[in-house]
C-alpha cells in the first residue's frame, strides 16, 4: 500500500478521523450482537438442540458477558492484523476476503483464549457460530454504510472536492480510482504557476490536493504544501518515481531519514501462495465437472479439420520465461505458414495480430473462439505452473520484440487464461488500452479482484462482446 507524504495538519486531522472509530464501535457491536445469538441459538433453539443436545450442562449466560470485553479485544487485534482498519473502502469483494481472514483468526484466538479462562466451561459450537455470524455481520454493516454514505454525499452534494495536478499515466489512473469510489469529485488539471494553483484551490473550495506531476518544482511544492496546510486542506505527492514503477512503495526511516523503498510489482509471498491454490483449486474443479463436454469438443475438432487437437506454440511468460502454450486447435494446420501474409491486414494497430474474418479459421474453431472454449485447455498451462488463471494474456514472442519498459511490466506476474481487459472489450480495445489495463490488474491485484474478474468473464464469454 502506498503511503503519501500529507501536510501536519493532514496527518493530524486523518489520526482521529472518525470513520475508523466509527468502524471500531460498529464492529465490536456486530460481534457482541453475534455472539449473544449464538448463546440463544445454542443454548435456547429447540431444532439446534435436536441436532446437538446439552451434555455438560445449561452454563450461565453471565459467564459469557464477563468474558465479553476479552473477546472483543480479541476481535479487535484479529482485524487490525489483517488490515481491517487501514482501509475502510475496500471494494466488496476484497473486504470479504479480509473479513473472512479476520474471523477465522479471531475465532480461533476466542476459542484459544477462552480454553485459558479456567473459570467457566465454554461451548466451542457458541465460538464457531458467533465467528461466522460476527463475520456476516461486520460484511453486511459495512457494506451498509458505505452504500448510505455514497448516497447521502450524492444527494446532498457533499462530495469531497479533490484537485488532481498533473497530466501523467499516474494522474490518470489516480483520476479514474477516486471517481470509482463514488465520494469525491474529482478536478484534474495541468499543472500552472503556483499562484493560479493557489486561486483554483481557492475558488474553487478544493479538501484535497493530489501532486501527480514528475516535473514539477520541489520548492513550489513545499510552498503549495503550506498554503494548503493554512487552509485546511490535505496536500499530499504522489513521488515521481510511481510514474516509473509502481509497486507498494513504503516510506522506510531505518537510516533516519525518511526514503522511499519499493517491493516488486510481481506477487511474492502470502499473496502468491493465496493465488496459486485458488487458481489449482479452480482449475481441478473445472475439468473435473466439464470433462465430457471437453473430450466432445475434441472429437469435433479431429472430425472437421486435419490436423491435431491441441494448437501448441512458445509464449513468453513470467519473467521472460518462455513456456509452451496450450489452446484447442482453431486454424488450419499450416496457419503460422499464412500468418506473414496476413501480418499488414491486421485489425489492430500496435505490435498484436488480431483480423476479423481470418481466413484460416475453420468453421468449428471459429465457433470455439467465439465462446472462447479454444482457451480452455489453458488449465494444464495453470497446474502446470506456467499460467494463472486471471492475469495478462501470454505473450507471443515476436510480438514482444517491439515493447517498451511500460508494456514489459506485464512479464512481471504470471500470465492468464481471462484479465482486466478481456472483460473490458476483448479485441475492440487499442493496443495502449490493453496495456494499461493489465498494469492495472498488477498494481492492484487482490483475491477480490481476481473473482471479480472471473465472475464478469461468464456474460463475456456468453454474449462473445469483441470476440474474433
Amino acid at each position: 500500500m502506498t503511503r503519501y507524504i500529507s501536510s501536519p495538519k493532514s496527518s493530524k486531522s486523518s489520526y482521529f478521523f472518525t470513520p475508523r472509530l466509527f468502524a471500531l464501535i460498529l464492529d465490536s457491536l456486530c460481534v457482541a450482537v453475534a455472539y449473544l445469538a449464538a448463546f440463544e441459538i445454542r443454548f435456547e433453539s429447540k431444532l439446534f438442540l435436536g441436532f446437538f443436545p446439552i451434555i455438560r450442562g445449561y452454563p450461565l449466560l453471565k459467564d459469557y458477558l464477563i468474558a465479553g470485553p476479552l473477546l472483543l479485544i480479541v476481535w479487535f487485534l484479529a482485524l487490525s492484523w489483517v488490515g481491517g482498519y487501514k482501509r475502510i473502502n475496500l471494494p466488496a469483494l476484497d473486504e470479504a476476503w479480509r473479513l473472512v481472514k479476520g474471523a477465522f483468526l479471531g475465532t480461533v484466538l476466542s476459542m484459544s483464549a477462552m480454553f485459558l479462562y479456567r473459570e467457566s466451561s465454554f461451548s466451542r459450537l457458541v465460538f464457531v457460530m458467533g465467528g461466522i455470524l460476527a463475520f456476516i455481520l461486520i460484511f453486511s454493516t459495512r457494506e451498509v454504510v458505505k452504500l448510505g454514505y455514497i448516497f447521502w454525499v450524492r444527494r446532498r452534494g457533499q462530495a469531497r472536492r479533490v484537485l488532481i495536478l498533473g497530466q501523467s499515466r499516474l494522474s490518470n489512473m489516480l483520476k479514474r480510482i477516486l471517481q470509482k469510489q463514488g465520494d469525491r469529485a474529482v478536478l484534474r488539471i495541468p499543472s500552472l504557476s503556483l499562484k493560479s494553483i493557489q486561486k483554483t484551490i481557492k475558488r474553487s473550495r478544493i479538501d484535497e490536493v493530489l501532486l501527480a506531476d514528475p516535473k514539477f518544482d520541489h520548492k513550489e511544492a513545499v510552498l503549495l504544501a503550506e498554503f494548503c496546510d493554512e487552509l485546511g486542506v490535505h496536500f499530499r505527492i504522489l513521488p515521481d518515481i510511481l510514474e516509473i514503477r509502481m509497486g507498494e512503495v513504503v516510506i522506510d526511516e531505518s537510516l533516519g531519514l525518511p526514503t522511499i523503498q519499493i517491493k516488486p510489482v510481481s506477487l511474492h509471498g502470502s499473496s502468491f501462495l493465496t493465488k496459486r491454490v485458488m487458481d489449482i483449486s479452480l482449475s481441478v474443479l473445472f475439468i473435473g465437472l466439464f470433462f465430457i463436454p471437453l473430450a466432445f469438443v475434441s472429437m469435433l475438432i479431429v472430425l472437421t479439420s486435419r490436423g491435431p487437437v491441441f494448437f501448441r506454440q512458445d509464449r513468453l511468460g513470467y519473467r521472460n520465461r518462455v513456456f509452451r502454450f496450450f489452446k484447442f486447435r482453431t486454424m488450419v494446420h499450416n496457419a503460422d505458414d499464412l500468418l506473414e501474409e496476413l501480418k499488414s491486414k491486421s485489425d489492430r494497430p500496435g505490435p498484436v495480430f488480431k483480423m476479423k474474418n481470418d481466413p484460416r479459421i475453420f468453421p468449428v474453431g471459429g465457433i470455439l473462439r467465439r465462446l472462447s472454449i479454444d482457451e480452455v485447455p489453458q488449465l494444464l498451462n495453470v497446474l502446470k505452473g506456467d499460467m494463472s488463471i486471471v492475469g495478462p494474456r501470454p505473450q507471443v514472442i515476436w510480438e514482444t520484440q517491439t515493447y517498451d519498459e511500460w508494456a514489459k511490466k506485464r512479464l512481471n506476474v504470471l500470465p492468464g487464461i481471462t484479465g482486466l481487459w478481456q472483460v473490458s472489450g476483448r479485441a475492440e480495445l487499442t493496443f495502449e488500452e490493453m496495456i494499461e489495463l493489465d498494469i492495472y490488474y498488477i498494481e492492484h491485484w487482490s483475491p477480490g479482484l481476481d473473482f471479480k474478474i472471473i465472475f464478469k468473464t461468464i456474460p463475456a464469454v456468453l454474449f462473445a462482446k469483441g470476440a474474433y
